[in-house]
């Protein structure tokens, strides 16, 4: 998926994919500087990903 890197109030990482905001879980590492507003191609293997409360 293809979409727009941002942050919440949190700090956390946001996605907005056609103005539908996806919260992303990352990685121990923190995001590089800069990255806020930058455009950004997501691929994750079907078994990496969850939807909370549920599992995909």
């Amino acid at each position: 998926m293809r979409g727009q890197l941002g942050f919440d109030e949190g700090g956390g990482a946001v996605l907005d994919v056609c103005g539908s905001v996806i919260l992303l879980d990352h990685a121990d590492r923190p995001l590089p500087d800069g990255v806020d507003g930058s455009w950004v191609e997501v691929r994750v293997a079907p078994d990496n990903v969850t939807a909370w409360p549920y599992e995909v």
